[in-house]
């Protein structure tokens, strides 16, 4: 009989053994269990919160997230600041708002469709084609040119997602270029805003001194596009003729 009640016992404890080993464990239930709510957990309770780039130069950064809202500050093209990940919409002008962090501590609300979250500053170094999508056959009539600062949003093999106003649009847009036609490097987004605010002058004399002070400064020498910089210079000089030695047509 004792022979007996053993056996059973032995038998019981392997088949426990085999379903643990072949299937899932009342310790491995629970764990496999909370794991799954933890993960939906990190799912749902993301805010979105992530560093963003601004796209418009002086972005207004303001205490209420409303036109009215006491101003703060301002952010500059292509500078990268923190989204809390609030967000709001006023209800009178159904605009949309972000609050965000800059990097000296100062926090505001600035508008979202000029904010580029979780994406990466870059700028555009030579024409580049937009595309609807990343596919060759999605080619538009519409290209960024040098010097246009834009935000990397996302990336598919040769192909990158940017969004940005581009030199001859209106608007921000979201669209497809190839990879190879932008640079990350600091001292090229830096040339690229200041030569921007340079050309943006309101004579083409100020624009002239503008550029010079840009393609001779110190920091800025290793960019790659201090030849265009200068290129520019001289189209502008050769334009820039003084009216007392320009031909005059004269009535006979």
């Amino acid at each position: 009989m004792k022979k007996i009640f053993i056996a059973v016992v032995t038998i019981s404890l392997v088949m426990i053994g085999c379903k643990t080993e072949g299937g899932t464990s009342k310790n491995d239930a629970t764990e496999t269990t909370n794991n799954t709510k933890n993960d939906d957990a990190s799912s749902t309770s993301k805010d979105g919160s992530g560093d963003a780039i601004c796209l418009l130069d002086k972005l207004s950064v303001r205490e209420k997230p409303s036109a009215k809202g006491k101003w703060i500050t301002s952010m500059s093209l292509g500078e990268k600041v923190y989204f809390t990940g609030e967000e709001h919409v006023d209800s009178i002008t159904k605009k949309d708002y972000f609050k965000v962090k800059l990097i000296d501590g100062k926090e505001g609300w600035a508008r979202a469709p000029f904010l580029a979250v979780n994406g990466e500053v870059g700028v555009v170094t030579k024409n580049a084609s937009v595309y609807k999508r990343p596919d060759l056959l999605t080619k538009t009539e519409n290209e960024f040119s040098p010097m246009d600062i834009v935000a990397v949003i996302a990336k598919q093999d040769d192909w990158i997602q940017v969004k940005g106003k581009r030199a001859t649009g209106k608007y921000i847009e979201e669209v497809w270029i190839k990879s190879n036609n932008v640079s990350d490097k600091r001292v090229d987004i830096a040339t690229a805003k200041y030569a921007g605010i340079a050309m943006g002058k309101p004579t083409m004399t100020d624009r002239i001194k503008a550029l010079q002070e840009v393609a001779s400064h110190t920091d800025l020498s290793e960019s790659m596009f201090i030849d265009l910089i200068k290129d520019k210079i001289r189209d502008y000089q050769s334009k820039n003729v003084p009216i007392d030695v320009q031909d005059v047509k004269v009535d006979e």
